[in-house]
């Protein structure tokens, strides 16, 4: 039953298959006069289908076109803020920049935000106006410390910011901090000279493991003094971006103590007059 049922369906199929190309054949021959409710229906039905077969083949969805203000869209508005981020010569100038974020709302993941900005790419663009009384400004790439942060306090109202900052993870960005090429070429040529000395050389005039030569001393003092400059454009840009706030103190791993030759701003709290802001 089930094959004969299939049989002449297929019957009906060939046969409409076939009065339709017949029919088709006339109509394009000109042998067999239309109607227009005939045209009508025929280019209407062809439109259709080729209407939805461009959609399918863009891989779109056709009835978007159903919803308002769907196929040209009304422009989106800027949720971000324009806020000020500090950068830096590598030395003692801080130089206000206008970015564009979407701050957080809350207090301390802004605090955050704000510190990965200040050592975000780029570090200079031409969209960011820079008015320092026509000065030449040549700002430096600066050291990523959000993950050195481990915890922030606001004591006294907000008026007092305490950012505690882990040691271990502090120290490891200072030392893979890259300084620039002009610094590091010294060491480079050094490093292929003590390759072609000879053996007995490199065992006798070089110092025991512990000793630390001049230019690794100096080498140190540079990154230190790129560490300065980044917690000066943190702490400018904290200051600028919270009214409010007065002092801000560090701490490492929760204490009030200090890491070996790391300049003023992490041994002392800063105060905003320090900064004219």
């Amino acid at each position: 039953m089930l094959k004969q049922k299939i049989r002449e369906q297929g019957k009906k199929i060939k046969e409409a298959f076939i009065y339709w190309r017949d029919r088709l054949y006339l109509i394009g021959t000109e042998k067999e006069k239309t109607s227009r409710e005939f045209r009508f229906l025929f280019l209407s039905w062809a439109f259709f289908l080729l209407f939805f077969t461009f959609f399918i083949l863009a891989e779109k969805n056709p009835f978007n076109l159903l919803v308002p203000f769907n196929v040209f869209q009304i422009p989106r508005f800027d949720q971000r803020d324009e806020v000020q981020i500090y950068v830096s010569d590598g030395e003692d100038l801080q130089i206000p920049v206008k970015r564009k974020l979407l701050v957080h709302e809350d207090s301390r993941e802004r605090i955050f935000q704000f510190i990965n900005e200040v050592a975000a790419p780029p570090y200079f663009s031409n969209k960011e106006k820079v008015n320092d009384n026509d000065t030449l400004v040549n700002p430096k790439k600066l050291l990523n410390l959000h993950d050195s942060l481990t915890q922030v306090w606001f004591l006294e109202n907000e008026s007092r910011l305490v950012l505690d900052w882990n040691a271990k993870q502090l120290e490891s960005v200072l030392m893979s901090f890259r300084l620039p090429r002009s610094y590091a070429l010294g060491n480079e040529n050094e490093e292929e000279n003590q390759e072609n000395t000879p053996v007995d050389a490199i065992s006798y005039y070089t110092g025991p493991e512990n000793f630390v030569t001049e230019e690794e001393s100096v080498t140190r003092k540079r990154r230190l003094s790129a560490l300065s400059a980044t917690l000066k454009a943190i702490e400018a840009t904290l200051f600028r971006n919270h009214p409010n706030l007065k002092v801000i103190e560090h701490r490492l791993d929760g204490r009030s103590q200090t890491i070996d030759q790391i300049p003023n701003p992490m041994n002392e709290p800063r105060k905003r007059e320090t900064f004219g802001l």
